[in-house]
């Protein structure tokens, strides 16, 4: 009895490995053709007409860029593509997006990263490295 369970457990962590290995390359396959998108509180007529301020800037000809109206009135989708090819990666598009966003809203940007208020020691860089990447990933 102790036999067929344990191969019944093997068996089980064999498909749920494999599973997992088809959900990350579909994952990867399908970063291409993933839109980011962020609302911002401007109408659609204020950014039309003037050039994106920020990262997204330096990124506008490696992207396809494109603006909405956002539902309810409120505001204009800024969404952004990442072609087949483009060197961008996803992290540098939402941090661009974020940027963005702040500046158009805000006019500044608040860093999480800024001066740090403590000493840098060994035990605070776990935290140190989650605050300074995490506005590429979108979680922490």
């Amino acid at each position: 009895m102790r036999t067929v369970t344990m191969v019944l457990l093997g068996a089980g962590l064999a498909a749920g490995g494999a599973a997992l290995a088809r959900h990350r390359a579909g994952a990867r396959a399908a970063t291409g053709r993933r839109r980011h998108v962020v609302t911002v509180y401007r109408p659609l007529s204020e950014l039309e007409s003037v050039q994106l301020p920020g990262s997204l800037r330096e990124i506008t000809g490696q992207v396809e860029i494109a603006l909405r109206a956002a539902p309810g009135d409120r505001g204009t989708e800024i969404a952004v593509r990442i072609p087949d090819g483009s060197t961008v990666t996803s992290g540098r598009v939402r941090s661009a997006l974020r940027e963005t966003r702040s500046l158009l809203e805000a006019g500044d940007v608040l860093l999480p990263h800024g001066p740090a208020t403590t000493v840098p020691t060994l035990t605070n860089r776990p935290l140190q490295a989650a605050t300074r990447h995490g506005r590429e990933g979108g979680l922490l």
